[in-house]
């Protein structure tokens, strides 16, 4: 049906089925899904020609700086949205500077690892930016996992803080270090919303990912 295709889609399509004939024909035993399909100039293409990726970029900036210059081109464009919630560059830009203020008066800085414990929502935007900014590590804390787990990664980070959502706090074992929550904005709102002067470095950890621990406790 020339309406659904057009000319060249029906000749590649054509190709193909030359290409699965000829490889039926040099390999009768295959299975039919394990024959090839594209031919060698496609092949050059998907694999080679769209692949050159690479690109230029500044070697020694951070996110924090990249999204701070972003907050600073396209302050009210949208940056994050998830269910109803909308919040543009400047709002996640303003929230993250002043929980990484709150952060950094808690200890976190370079090589500190900081617990995240929220759920899916645009406060796992703020929290990982605003952990990052304050130049700490972030540490996924799932709050579906079990308890046990949970407190071993808790103990093994060893961090100054904890980011959460508070109605999670009860689920986790417990915990030394400090929380600070993300539903609860009286209690860091009267921090600065400028960036912090941090003298976090590309080199720095960044975050913290724990096998699943199958083989026995999880390893970061």
């Amino acid at each position: 049906s020339t309406d659904l295709f057009e000319a060249a889609t029906v000749r590649r399509m054509v190709e193909h089925l030359r290409m699965l004939l000829e490889g039926v024909v040099a390999k009768p035993e295959e299975a039919v899904g394990r024959l090839p399909l594209l031919t060698e100039a496609e092949r050059q293409q998907v694999l080679v020609t769209w692949n050159q990726s690479q690109a230029e970029y500044e070697r020694d900036t951070t996110i924090p700086h990249l999204f701070e210059a972003q907050a600073k081109r396209t302050p009210e464009a949208l940056a994050v949205v998830s269910g109803k919630q909308r919040l543009t560059y400047r709002e996640v830009e303003a929230k993250a500077n002043q929980l990484a203020h709150r952060l950094r008066k808690l200890g976190v800085g370079p090589e500190s690892r900081v617990g995240l414990c929220v759920e899916r929502t645009a406060d796992v935007v703020v929290g990982t930016l605003g952990i990052l900014k304050a130049g700490g590590a972030y540490v996924p804390l799932d709050p579906s996992y079990p308890k046990e787990r949970l407190g071993w990664l808790l103990e093994d980070a060893q961090g100054p803080a904890l980011v959460a959502h508070s109605h999670l706090l009860e689920s986790l074992p417990p915990f030394t270090a400090q929380a600070v929550c993300l539903d609860r904005e009286e209690e860091w709102a009267e921090e600065s919303c400028c960036p912090v002067t941090s003298e976090v470095r590309p080199e720095n950890v960044a975050y913290l990912i724990y096998t699943s621990g199958s083989t026995g406790r999880p390893k970061g």
